[in-house]
């Protein structure tokens, strides 16, 4: 294949990512104005998110997604979905979570049941085979696809970054039920005896793997990602009702963000 290694230009989530990052900026200085600190722990976790976002657009993960590979494809919808999101929202301060949080439509959109519901949704129903075929030859839909899995992350990921929504012992039940209810998918990519994809039947692959081997591997690297963040976190999350239990029940003020 031809010059795989390429950058992508794509002037909508160029500007989105700028809008983002001036607002942002903004925000912290009208706060910080106001007397209250915002770390710079803080400011690298939502530098962090804007990057891996970036990466996933701008980069050769968008070309050879577009171009050739489901593997890289899967990364870059990983990284959309379950790697920016959390670092976006770790960078917020306990009261602009709370700020957020107070809109009514944020309040409905991250109810652990909304939120669980529309980030397995949204892996799921894109990654039927007519509608990945279809979001790969049709660049509107596409651009949608990305959309829906940051918006998705992000609700996902709220109540289990933001505190005051839900206890310890519920944040490790709401991930371990999201371990389990995403796992089929994860199995349904990797053991079909066939590829899904029409789109990357014929593409060509690093390494001129088939279409078959580029599907089984990310396959593997879906699950791999899935159970090792889902994982870590509900470790976190059992680490700190375990002390919440020797010491004593964690105030939790509403809109306090978990560093």
């Amino acid at each position: 294949m031809n010059h795989p290694w390429q950058l992508v230009a794509d002037p909508e989530w160029a500007l989105a990512l700028g809008i983002a990052a001036i607002d942002y900026a903004i925000v912290v200085r009208v706060y910080e104005r106001r007397g209250e600190r915002v770390s710079t722990l803080r400011r690298l976790a939502f530098a962090g998110g804007l990057l891996i976002l970036a990466l996933a657009l701008f980069s050769p993960i968008e070309y050879l997604a577009l171009h050739s590979m489901l593997s890289f494809h899967l990364l870059q919808n990983v990284m959309l979905g379950d790697w920016a999101p959390p670092l976006l929202l770790l960078g917020l301060t306990p009261a602009m979570a709370y700020a957020a949080g107070s809109r009514r439509w944020v309040g409905v959109l991250t109810r652990p049941s909304v939120a669980l519901c529309a980030w397995l949704g949204v892996w799921y129903v894109t990654h039927l085979p007519f509608v990945y075929d279809f979001g790969l030859t049709h660049t509107w839909a596409l651009g949608l696809e990305h959309v829906a899995f940051v918006v998705s992350g992000l609700m996902f990921w709220w109540p289990e970054i933001v505190d005051g929504v839900l206890t310890a012992s519920q944040k490790v039940a709401y991930l371990s039920i999201a371990l389990i209810a995403i796992t089929p998918l994860d199995l349904f990519v990797y053991l079909a005896h066939h590829p899904l994809y029409a789109f990357y039947e014929h593409t060509p692959k690093l390494g001129s793997i088939s279409a078959l081997a580029d599907q089984q591997i990310a396959g593997v690297a879906m699950a791999m990602e899935a159970n090792t963040v889902l994982m870590v976190v509900i470790a976190v999350a059992l680490f700190r009702m375990l002390s919440d239990e020797i010491d004593q029940p964690a105030g939790g003020r509403p809109g306090s963000v978990s560093a």
